[in-house]
């Protein structure tokens, strides 16, 4: 059997992957590609193959784990029995902040997942889920190497100027800027644009990511100069339940008025608002 590549994007409700054969001279090319949906409910499993036709679609196996544990498990079990046993030579990981140390993407170590779990706060609906993930992949695949990629890194291109709060630079020194979100969509968006619109690659270009989490990128010449997603992925766009841009005294009369905490405002912002 060739040898495979596994690509994990782990959401709260579903982790998505892809599977794609490595050839002689190293590129990839893409196999499958499936997700286990309906995690925390009635999880189910499918696969398609690169022309879209389904090739699995069922409840995830009886006796696996629950949660993220059980999805990844489901997927390994396929593609174990997809390669005759053969276990993939890399897994790679969509994570969505790579705050201010990861720039590029990164072998996972002790040290990284450790890092990229006190991110959480800062990407509470997507980080613990991603993290989850590599946990379970170590589990079910130990010795295999993975690599995380990271949504942040693609905008470290920006200038000071479009990264910082207007708050004492104080907190900045302690990492509280923009980072912007969305970038691995961006970047392929780059690679993509000379092959679609060559007039337009090498200029000026404004970026849509539209979805349940929506943003906008401006980029010069293939690089990341501003974006609408902030320190966190709340800012910016109205999307599905995040509210986008917000007057931060909205926030202010909510504690004052309604007593509301940290965590009130934080299921309000993610959860209860936007297109909802």
């Amino acid at each position: 059997m060739a040898q495979v590549v596994l690509v994990v994007n782990a959401g709260s409700s579903s982790v998505k992957f892809g599977v794609f054969g490595v050839g002689p001279d190293g590129t990839l090319a893409q196999a499958e590609q499936g997700q286990v949906e309906g995690i925390g409910g009635r999880p189910r499993f499918a696969v398609a193959d690169p022309a879209g036709r389904t090739l699995v679609d069922r409840p995830v196996s009886a006796g696996m784990p629950r949660g993220h544990p059980g999805a990844i498990a489901e997927v390994v079990a396929w593609l174990r029995a997809h390669t005759d046993g053969a276990a993939p030579i890399a897994v790679g990981h969509r994570i969505v902040h790579g705050g201010e140390s990861y720039a590029q993407p990164v072998l996972v170590d002790d040290a990284v997942l450790e890092d990229l779990e006190r991110l959480v706060p800062l990407a509470p609906l997507h980080q613990p889920y991603q993290t989850e993930a590599i946990r379970a992949i170590r589990s079910a695949l130990p010795g295999v190497p993975q690599v995380a990629c990271f949504d942040t890194a693609f905008h470290v291109t920006q200038p000071p100027v479009a990264r910082a709060f207007a708050l004492p630079r104080a907190y900045a020194a302690e990492g509280i800027r923009r980072y912007g979100f969305h970038g691995l969509s961006y970047e392929y968006v780059t690679f993509a644009l000379p092959s679609v619109a060559p007039e337009a690659a090498g200029g000026r270009v404004v970026v849509a990511h539209l979805g349940n989490g929506a943003s906008l990128c401006a980029i010069r010449d293939g690089a990341s100069v501003a974006t609408t997603m902030g320190f966190t992925a709340l800012d910016g766009l109205v999307m599905g339940t995040r509210c986008g841009s917000l007057d931060p005294g909205v926030l202010l009369y909510l504690m004052d008025r309604h007593g509301m905490t940290a965590r009130d405002l934080e299921r309000l912002l993610y959860e209860e608002s936007g297109l909802l």
